[in-house]
């Protein structure tokens, strides 16, 4: 249904009373006229009736030309009769009030048959007197003529006086019915509609019931809308457990201060904080306590900056702090020195004291970026070099920096297109019997291979793989390749060649580890593949650590501790793990012409004999050295005295023709 505007409905309301005012009109015209003519009839009655009883009186005494004078008196007192004619039997006229006008009386009836309801449209009335001339009746008629011209001004007068009368009450009947219904209801409902489309100020109490409630009901709905959209707008521009800026906010507002800077020119930092260390707060105490450590650190930030510097969270233990209208970097470090300081103080929460630090990076506009995202990546930059420098510290972002980022995204790519594309091999460094110099197992090393730069060296990339996780990818890739070896070794001269394989504290850690494993080996003899360890990966929950080393076991899969020595060595950690190999780290066997390195290869080998471990020593390029080592009963060596790590092809040239020679 289509809807019309109030004051159009106003109007045709108005219209519709208006038409029910005319016809009022025309209904009290009818009954005014009646009225008028009852009047009239009576009137016309009484004066025929009078002139009768005149004529009667005197016409039996007098000549109709002796009360001439009397009749023409009776005509012209009386507005409604405009002549009388008296008519003798021969309808001869004896007299006329009007002598110059002689009227028709052949349309009179009779006064007997006078009738309202025709009384207006009669023109002409007559009645007869009976006289006696001796014994011998004659008749006079009389007829009385009314006046069209008073009948028409009686009429006229009547209507124009009923018109005046309507009109002047129509209209102030309709003037004041206007005013109240625009004060009322137009003008409310007005206010109601802009109230309804701006919703800016609410309008005062109504007098009608019905649209007082719609105001109240409105102001009720735009109250609490108005309290939604605040909270929508909280929620879209603040972090909701710590109250700061999020980061939508935060790359706004230093939108903001660039376009500003670019006419004021002035510089302002970009501080990027990241806690350190904070997960283990997260893994020992529970993520509430984590919550509320987020939320202190929040507060300590805001009471350390001005007013109108910015302060934001932007996810996890990261924040970033902006500092507008800097003059120079003094006033940077003072703000980083503050913080530095207020975070080495012990936080008290749940009667447990905590001990804050946080790595700092920072980035100056214009200097170090011209846009918001080139500012944020500058400092979180410099953050992560504060972090390699040993944490609780802040860095200033440098392109020097900058080209060592690109350099490790660089490697990143290469690395993530050279696993896709087959461009990672792996090179197998033989494990000799230091007495017999037999080559009985190997070492898997993973080699990058890029068509443009040929071999990458494993330190270029390995470390960046940590660092990003891709050494599960990775791991993963060089189980399952080193497993398709012994496959293919299967039935033929290296069918017992054993492969150790490296895996990282991370990798070792990944849920799918064990079950990559069990797939990978259901088709060769486990007991072929060798896993090696560093003592890293026992540094955190020995027990889940001990849990996996035992299904590894379970497989049928060996264990080497690697770089024994290096870490974080432990006797309990030899006692309760049931390796079967220690690898003494190169370190020890480059410095075997001191005599301190020897007295603890010694003791690494007694160790190890002790507990019933294989050992093997590590980076062997000397004679001197091999000498050593089967003097003090070393199991296998590994390095260059026998052979650096070399592709499959050479391996097995080199295996057959060792063969050959025995």
């Amino acid at each position: 249904m289509k809807s019309i505007s109030i004051k159009f409905f106003t109007i045709i309301a108005v219209l519709f009373l208006l038409f029910g005012v005319v016809l009022t009109f025309l209904n009290f015209y009818r009954h005014s006229k009646a009225n008028i003519s009852e009047l009239l009839t009576t009137n016309i009655q009484s004066e025929s009736l009078n002139i009768k009883h005149f004529l009667d009186a005197n016409l039996k005494k007098n000549n109709i030309h002796q009360i001439t004078a009397q009749l023409d008196s009776i005509t012209s007192s009386n507005s409604a009769i405009s002549n009388i004619h008296i008519i003798n039997n021969e309808q001869k006229l004896l007299y006329s009030s009007d002598r110059n006008t002689l009227f028709n009386g052949d349309n009179c009836i009779p006064i007997s048959a006078i009738d309202t309801s025709s009384i207006l449209s009669t023109k002409c009335y007559s009645f007869s007197i009976k006289l006696y001339k001796g014994l011998e009746p004659y008749y006079y008629t009389s007829n009385i003529f009314i006046d069209e011209d008073y009948l028409n001004n009686l009429l006229n007068k009547q209507t124009i006086q009923l018109i005046v009368y309507f009109s002047l009450f129509s209209f102030f009947f309709f003037f004041f019915l206007w005013i109240i219904l625009n004060k009322t209801i137009i003008l409310p409902l007005e206010k109601l509609r802009q109230y309804a489309y701006y919703s800016n100020e609410v309008p005062k109490e109504f007098f009608i019931n019905e649209l007082e409630s719609i105001r109240y009901s409105l102001s009720i709905t735009f109250s609490r809308l108005k309290k939604e959209q605040e909270e929508l707008y909280k929620l879209s521009t603040k972090d909701p457990l710590s109250g700061l800026y999020n980061r939508m906010s935060l790359i706004e507002k230093i939108e903001w201060l660039i376009s500003n800077n670019d006419r004021s020119h002035q510089q302002f930092a970009v501080i990027f904080i990241d806690l350190d260390n904070f997960k283990t707060i997260n893994d020992s105490k529970g993520h509430n306590f984590g919550d509320k450590v987020l939320q202190n650190v929040s507060q300590s930030l805001l009471k350390l900056v001005r007013e109108n510097d910015i302060v934001s969270r932007i996810g996890g233990d990261e924040f970033v702090l902006v500092l507008p209208d800097l003059p120079d970097e003094t006033r940077v470090v003072e703000v980083l020195e503050r913080i530095k300081t207020k975070l080495s103080i012990p936080i008290s929460l749940e009667n447990y004291k905590y001990n804050l630090t946080a790595s700092m990076g920072v980035s100056i506009y214009p200097r170090d970026g011209q846009d918001v995202h080139t500012l944020l990546k500058h400092s979180d930059i410099a953050m992560y070099k504060s972090k390699d420098l040993g944490k609780n510290n802040y860095h200033f972002f440098t392109e020097e920096l900058n080209n060592v980022i690109q350099e490790k995204v660089k490697m990143q790519n290469l690395m993530i297109e050279a696993l896709q594309k087959g461009h990672f091999k792996l090179f197998y460094q033989p494990k000799t019997d230091v007495k017999t110099g037999e080559i009985h197992s190997c070492e898997a090393l993973i080699r990058l291979i890029d068509p443009i730069d040929g071999l990458i060296p494993p330190d270029s990339f390995i470390p960046l793989a940590e660092e990003n996780n891709f050494i599960v990818p990775l791991g993963t890739w060089v189980i399952q390749e080193s497993v398709q070896q012994l496959k293919l070794w299967q039935n033929t001269s290296l069918s017992t060649m054993k492969i150790s394989i490296n895996v990282s504290a991370k990798q070792f850690k990944d849920p799918e580890f064990i079950y990559i494993l069990k797939n990978a080996i259901q088709e060769i003899d486990s007991s072929l593949l060798d896993i090696e360890l560093t003592e890293s990966v026992f540094v955190e929950d020995f027990k889940e650590t001990y849990a996996i080393i035992q299904e590894i076991k379970e497989l049928g899969i060996s264990l080497s501790l690697d770089d024994f020595g290096t870490g974080y060595s432990s006797l309990s950690y030899l006692k309760r793990i049931p390796f079967d190999t220690i690898k003494i780290d190169k370190s020890f066997i480059d410095d075997l012409n001191i005599n301190d390195e020897k007295t603890f290869v010694n003791m690494i080998v007694d160790i190890a004999k002790t507990l019933h471990f294989q050992i093997v020593a590590e980076g062997v390029e000397t004679q001197e050295q091999l000498s050593y080592l089967q003097k003090v009963n070393c199991d296998f060596y590994q390095g260059y005295l026998c052979s650096k790590p070399l592709p499959i092809h050479q391996f097995e040239a080199l295996i057959n023709s060792m063969d050959s020679k025995n």
